[in-house]
């Protein structure tokens, strides 16, 4: 199972990287359109939905990676089986926070489907946007949930790739 949620998390992890080139080329060519007099038009519709996939398409990776925003302030004072403890419950926390997201944004498309609501200049449909969302926030909570067997087994290695 890991390695196929590993081709997941790389496969999500690339869609980000190129929704990242994507929204710089619309960047350049709405400040180029600008100097013209003619802006790219629905630009901020599609760099908004864009965002989509660079924000949530990186999440499993980060997680994957070890990544994650992580204060360490009182980590000194603790003894290393409670940072351990610490470390299982804050990944279960977030396990249950992304499919908690998932859960929401699923119900949310549906709405979205059945009102055919969309952006407000190009008039995309939200829906698939909320369905990426919805994939993306499944893939990162299985992989925390994987990171959460590792470490509660003692495989805490094979939950970090540096590559």
């Amino acid at each position: 199972m890991r390695g196929a949620v590993d081709r997941l998390i790389n496969l999500s992890a690339a869609l980000g990287a190129l929704a990242l080139v994507v929204i710089m080329a619309i960047v350049v060519v709405d400040v180029v359109g600008r100097y013209f007099g003619s802006p790219l038009y629905g630009a901020q519709d599609l760099q908004q939905m864009t965002a989509v996939f660079i924000v949530f398409g990186g999440m499993a990776y980060c997680d994957r990676q070890g990544r994650h925003i992580a204060v360490d302030l009182l980590e000194s004072l603790f003894p290393p089986r409670i940072n351990l403890v610490l470390t299982v419950v804050g990944n279960l926390f977030g396990a249950v926070t992304f499919a908690l997201i998932a859960w929401y944004i699923w119900e949310a498309s549906k709405m979205s489907t059945m009102l055919n609501m969309a952006t407000n200049i190009l008039q995309l449909p939200r829906a698939p946007f909320q369905y990426a969302i919805v994939a993306f926030s499944a893939l990162t909570s299985v992989a925390m949930v994987l990171r959460f067997v590792c470490l509660i087994t003692g495989n805490e290695n094979s939950t970090r790739h540096d590559s």
